[in-house]
């Protein structure tokens, strides 16, 4: 199946200010590359 990606991505911020402009940072990704980094990243450094 073809479609939306939905990513579960979680990363901890003291600032909630920090944390939405974090989230508005991946939301403007368009590179799968980039996103598919993320998400290597993320379960290789499990918290």
């Amino acid at each position: 199946m073809i479609g939306d990606w939905k990513i579960v991505h979680l990363e901890t911020f003291s600032v909630k200010s920090e944390a939405i402009h974090r989230e508005k940072e991946i939301k403007k990704w368009k590179s799968r590359k980039k996103i598919e980094e993320l998400i290597t990243r993320g379960s290789e450094h499990p918290d």
